[in-house]
């Protein structure tokens, strides 16, 4: 009986043992994301691979390690995390995100070969999400992108777009209104405002719609109206500031054209960034560092070489390496947060 008693007592003993050395991995994986938010991404890793030299099954921690790195490593992690955690749908989202992005990269030089073979693992990937979970409305959407948007010698497939939006028809009736909209933007004659307006008069003008109008306008170089549609947004709702930045970027596209009125809208550009930073709501360091890095190059072009330097300084000091592209940064949650959110690879809003 005695034994019994000590056996047992050495299991509790290693059970708590157990979960406290679990918590300070999540902790520890925490802090890596805190790191990499703040700009300290080698810190982060650092932080990540003692977690993963000590448990190299931690699929949070290679999750992490995928989205902390910026080479071709990210995908070995997110695979690592998938083979301890094989039915993690945002582990599976997540690779077919980074399978899309090799495909859009290929798109750009028209590499067949490697444009088919990261398709193909995609659309593996997010069929493999719906075996699970048949009314993940964001993978629906990815599948209705993809077959919807390209063409079929690159692996586009109307039939199959279709298949996949009458299953979303009974999941979300927004998500139905842009799949249908993927659909309907080659027919010559369709109109995208009124696809949105249409939408709104059947179900009410909420933030998600006002939102989907808004960038409906700016498709169609009407950035009056959009601001509109976004202002109304942000009054009912501060924390919506980020949509000011869509607005920028319209100007700035338009500025890259180039053409005599230049200028113009490279300030306006710039009044619309520093509605967000003026804004008084609290901001993540990878969109302000974004924001500075942009008007650091607007200053640049408009010849104004100091402020430019400054701004790109606040840029560095707070970010060292802050992104350069114009689409706006995606702050990831914290990595034990179940989260996705699809963004199309075909429309630039």
């Amino acid at each position: 009986m005695k034994t019994i008693r000590t056996y047992l007592m050495i299991v509790l003993v290693m059970q708590s043992l157990f979960l406290v050395y679990c918590q300070n991995n999540t902790n520890d994986i925490i802090k890596a994301y805190e790191l990499r938010m703040d700009g300290h991404t080698e810190e982060a890793i650092n932080v990540l691979s003692k977690v993963i030299s000590i448990d190299s099954t931690n699929a949070l921690a290679h999750y992490e390690m995928a989205r902390s790195l910026e080479n071709d490593k990210k995908i070995d992690h997110i695979k690592k995390a998938l083979d301890y955690d094989s039915e993690n749908l945002m582990y599976k989202f997540y690779q077919a995100n980074l399978e899309m992005l090799e495909a859009y990269k290929a798109m750009k030089s028209n590499n067949k070969e490697l444009i088919a073979k990261n398709l193909d693992e995609c659309k593996k990937t997010l069929k493999s999400i719906l075996v699970i979970k048949p009314d993940c409305k964001e993978t629906l959407l990815f599948l209705i992108d993809i077959y919807g948007s390209l063409p079929e010698d690159m692996g586009g497939n109307i039939d199959m777009a279709q298949t996949y939006l009458k299953t979303l028809m009974s999941v979300d009736s927004l998500y139905v209104a842009q799949g249908l909209l993927i659909l309907k933007s080659k027919e010559s004659d369709f109109d995208i405002v009124n696809h949105w307006k249409t939408y709104i008069n059947t179900n009410g003008d909420n933030n998600e719609a006002l939102i989907k109008l808004g960038k409906a306008y700016l498709m169609t170089d009407d950035r009056v109206k959009a601001k509109e549609c976004f202002n109304k947004v942000i009054k009912r709702d501060p924390e919506q500031i980020i949509l000011h930045l869509d607005i920028a970027r319209a100007h700035l596209y338009k500025a890259m054209r180039g053409g005599d009125k230049n200028d113009k809208e490279l300030k306006k550009f710039k009044e619309n960034i520093h509605l967000y930073l003026n804004a008084e709501v609290k901001k993540p360091k990878l969109i302000e560092a974004w924001c500075y890095g942009w008007l650091g190059v607007a200053e640049g072009r408009l010849g104004k070489n100091k402020q430019a330097d400054e701004f790109i300084d606040k840029a560095e000091k707070l970010i060292p390496n802050y992104p350069r592209f114009t689409a706006i940064p995606v702050v990831d949650q914290p990595p034990n947060i179940i989260a996705y959110q699809y963004k199309s690879y075909f429309s630039p809003f």
